[in-house]
C-alpha cells in the first residue's frame, strides 16, 4: 500500500525532473577544426581530429549584462586541466583576443579524475569531454549585433588506453555572440539540465509530508495482513 501511495504522488514529480521547463534546442553538431597535426591527405570531409561545440546561456546577449558561456571539446583521447597540472604534459588552456565591449572573465577549468597509464607508475588527473565554463559581459557601449571573439585552445591528448601521450595541439576557435538592447528578449539555448528549484521545494514540502502520513496506515496494513502488505 504504501509503495502504491509512493508511486501515486511521486510520479507527476518525476516526470517534471524529465522535463524541467526550459527550452534548449538541439545542440548543434561539432564543428570540426583544422589542427596543427592534421594530415591534409585525408577526406576534410569527416572530422579527423578533435572537435569543438560552443554555447552561451542565451541566444544573445544584452548590453550591460554577463552571462555563462563553455566550450566543449572532443580531444579523441584524455587531457590534462591546470586544475591538477601534470609534469611534463601541456594542460588544456583556453585564451581568447581582447574584443571592443566585450569582457570576458571567471574561466573554469574542468575537474579530473586519476587514469592508469603505462608511462607512468602513479595514475595521473585526467579529463575527457572537458567543458571550459567562463563569463561574458557586454559592455553599455557594445555595439549592437554579431561579434565573433577569437579563441586559441591548446591541449595535448593522452591516448585513450593510456599509452603515451601526443604532440601538442593548437585549435583555432570562433565564438559568435549577438549583443542587444539591455531589456530585449532572449531565449535560452544551454545545453545543461538542471532540476528547477521549484521541483525541489516540491519534494521538500509534499513528497515528506505524504510519506510520514501514510507509515501509520502502512504500520496498520502490516498487522492486518500479518506483513503482506506489499499487494
Amino acid at each position: 500500500m504504501l509503495r502504491k501511495i509512493l508511486a501515486f504522488v511521486l510520479f507527476p514529480s518525476l516526470a517534471a525532473a524529465q522535463n524541467p521547463g526550459i527550452e534548449v534546442p538541439v545542440a548543434p553538431q561539432p564543428e570540426a577544426l583544422q589542427t596543427t597535426t592534421a594530415d591534409p591527405g585525408r577526406d576534410q570531409r569527416r572530422p579527423t581530429g578533435p572537435t569543438v561545440e560552443k554555447y552561451t546561456f542565451y541566444d544573445a546577449i544584452r548590453r550591460g549584462r554577463k552571462e555563462e558561456a563553455l566550450i566543449r571539446l572532443s580531444p579523441q583521447g584524455f587531457v590534462t586541466s591546470p586544475r591538477s597540472p601534470v609534469q611534463g604534459i601541456v594542460p588544456l588552456r583556453l585564451e581568447l583576443q581582447p574584443a571592443d565591449g566585450i569582457t570576458v572573465s571567471a574561466f573554469r577549468y574542468p575537474k579530473t579524475q586519476p587514469r592508469k597509464v603505462k608511462f607512468q607508475a602513479e595514475p595521473i588527473p585526467v579529463s575527457w569531454g572537458p567543458e571550459i565554463f567562463f563569463k561574458i559581459r557586454a559592455d553599455e557601449s557594445a555595439a549592437l549585433g554579431v561579434h565573433t571573439l577569437q579563441a586559441k585552445l591548446t591541449f595535448q591528448v593522452i591516448d585513450y588506453n593510456g599509452s603515451g601521450v601526443g604532440p601538442v595541439q593548437q585549435m583555432d576557435v570562433q565564438i559568435p555572440i549577438t549583443v542587444v538592447e539591455h531589456n530585449a528578449k532572449v531565449t535560452k539555448k544551454w545545453p545543461i539540465h538542471n532540476m528547477p528549484v521549484a521541483l525541489l521545494v516540491v519534494f521538500i514540502v509534499v513528497i515528506i509530508p505524504v510519506a510520514v502520513a501514510a507509515l501509520p496506515f502502512y504500520l496498520i496494513c502490516l498487522a492486518a495482513t500479518k506483513g503482506n502488505c506489499g499487494d
